[in-house]
């Protein structure tokens, strides 16, 4: 038996087995050295590609470090390492994905002086991606199309081809980004990498509304995707683009077709949705409304409840103008699905919601005060009152118009105001939202007519800037606050006195403008702080508090004028 038999290994044997011994554990050492880099190496990407477009997260950043360290340990150690090329081709990309442009060009010269002609492809592909990082795009560019020849293999055409898209992507070139994608795509022979490139194009073309290309790519995501979660939402994005495209009934037959389908089960409530959104297009808001009470009961504490929620707010404003019944579903969203996106909308509404109805409650107390007089027949509304009472009505007039798509309700508020308070600072603010809404709807003649009013007795204000710049027909006069605005700041550093008294002129004859609040601010300031005349600076700080109490300079305005009082009031105390 084996085990009774005497043997005696030679001593040639005995150190055959020592160097075999002392080789083996040397080759795992570096082994799993290298295999830990490219562990590191894998984890960084994954990290990398999950935030795409963002700054290179510290993990990953860290992870490329260890790669780095490690792949240099083996190849420093062991000049005879086997994957020693891979190693070296790790570390340049490690090194690029940290920014570290020119520590990546150093090793890619190592690389290519050590292996030559086995690493034409590998060295010029990554000093082209440094160029394109190093601002250089179109020699990039060049360079990557200069390797796209017969000699590579469809793969490594691909990269090559999804290279430069993602150059073209950075410089915001999204249309060229795309044909390349498509061109990387349409050679690749794996079904789930075609699958993943189809995705990204027919997501990117889906939000630039290149719905063409969108939905070609979707369907192409159907076919070759091995996602499941992606073929539903190819899908989903189908019948949606269909109806984008006003392919109502194409897309209404596809709905229903997937509603009789278990596989498309998660994504039921969004193709109800669609089905609302179908209907709503259509203007069958009853069916609309209907098809959403039913989400409700049948997807409750979803995404698509929650949105289903926002929309009956919608209707409760846009069909019934029901703003309790609205207050409720906007109210709903947030308890519905905490993590929605329509729960900072909904927030919104209810926030316009309640301003409404604050702004209503003031409106009608200040219709009621307009119509009381003194015993003398003076009305009690001060200048103040009525400035405060513009506000009020504008307010009520830009939330009609512009939020709740109230236009008739809108320009009603605004006439009011152009009436009531015809000296107010907003009324050529509500001259010129009420040009912009009859442009809307077409009534030019009258739109121009109020916009002439704007230029001829409002040339001080931005609103007359605005048609001034976008118009021509519109003469630019002179007298333009801008205009002496830009003089002013000219002279300054030639003639400061000459530049105060620029200054002066736009504060004596524009009390309207933003740009009349700079430059009583700027005189407030140097009064202020270089040449110390508090009276003087008071004087254009209250100025701003009176004509600007709204605008960016009536906070810190309104601040030196406590502390200047309170300095003065001092020093005549001490006296």
């Amino acid at each position: 038996m084996l085990k009774n038999y005497n043997y005696r290994p030679t001593s040639v044997f005995i150190y055959f087995c020592l160097f075999v011994s002392f080789s083996c554990t040397g080759l795992k050492g570096y082994f799993n050295t290298f295999y830990n880099a490219e562990q590191y190496f894998d984890k960084a990407e994954k990290i990398r590609l999950q935030n795409r477009g963002d700054k290179l997260p510290k993990t990953a950043f860290d992870h490329y470090e260890k790669v780095i360290e490690k792949s240099e340990y083996v190849i420093d150690t062991y000049p005879e390492f086997k994957f020693r090329k891979k190693a070296q081709l790790l570390i340049a990309q490690s090194h690029f994905y940290r920014s570290e442009y020119d520590e990546a060009s150093i090793m890619l010269l190592n690389m290519n002086e050590e292996f030559g002609d086995q690493v034409t492809l590998e060295y010029n592909f990554w000093s082209a991606m440094i160029k394109w990082r190093e601002g250089k795009v179109q020699a990039a560019i060049n360079l990557l199309s200069s390797l796209n020849n017969a000699k590579i293999n469809n793969n490594e055409k691909a990269k090559i081809y999804m290279a430069i898209a993602e150059i073209y992507f950075d410089e915001k070139m999204e249309s060229e980004s795309m044909d390349y994608l498509e061109k990387a795509a349409e050679i690749i022979k794996d079904p789930v990498e075609k699958g993943q490139i189809y995705y990204r194009i027919a997501d990117l073309s889906f939000e630039n509304k290149v719905y063409d290309r969108a939905l070609a790519s979707y369907q192409q995501v159907i076919k070759n995707s091995q996602s499941k979660k992606q073929v539903q939402e190819a899908n989903l994005r189908s019948v949606q683009i269909y109806r984008l495209n006003g392919d109502l009934d194409k897309a209404t037959k596809t709905i229903k077709g997937m509603l009789l389908d278990d596989v498309f089960k998660p994504i039921f409530g969004s193709l109800e949705l669609e089905l609302v959104k179908l209907y709503d297009q259509q203007k069958m808001f009853t069916e609309a409304n209907n098809r959403l009470e039913s989400i409700l009961q049948d997807y409750p504490k979803t995404k698509a409840s929650a949105e289903a929620y926002y929309m009956l707010g919608n209707y409760a404003i846009s069909q019934e103008w029901d703003l309790l019944e609205a207050l409720e579903h906007f109210g709903m969203v947030s308890r519905e699905f905490s993590k929605s996106m329509y729960a900072k909308p909904a927030l919104l509404r209810v926030k316009e919601i309640t301003s409404y109805d604050n702004l209503i409650a003031q409106y009608d107390a200040y219709m009621d005060r307009l119509s009381v007089v003194d015993t003398l027949g003076v009305p009690s509304l001060t200048i103040k009152d009525k400035n405060d009472f513009a506000t009020v009505i504008y307010g009520l007039a830009e939330l009609e118009s512009f939020h709740f798509s109230r236009i008739d309700s809108g320009i009603v508020y605004l006439n009011n105001l152009i009436e009531l308070t015809p000296n107010s600072p907003l009324y050529p603010k509500a001259l010129y939202a009420k040009a912009i809404i009859l442009d809307d709807q077409g009534y030019y003649k009258e739109s121009k007519a109020l916009k002439t009013q704007i230029v001829t007795n409002y040339s001080q204000t931005d609103f007359a800037l605005a048609l001034i710049n976008a118009d021509s027909t519109y003469s630019k006069g002179e007298s333009s606050s801008d205009l002496k605005l830009i003089q002013a700041e000219k002279n300054w550093s030639k003639d400061p006195i000459i530049a105060m008294d620029n200054y002066r002129e736009i504060v004596n004859s524009d009390t309207v403008s933003e740009t009349s609040a700079k430059a009583a601010y700027f005189l407030a300031y140097q009064y202020d702080r270089l040449w110390v005349k508090p009276d003087s600076a008071l004087k254009y700080y209250g100025w701003i508090m009176k004509y600007h109490s709204s605008s960016d300079q009536a906070l810190p305005s309104s601040k030196r004028i406590t502390f200047l009082n309170q300095v003065l009031s001092d020093t005549s105390s001490a006296q």
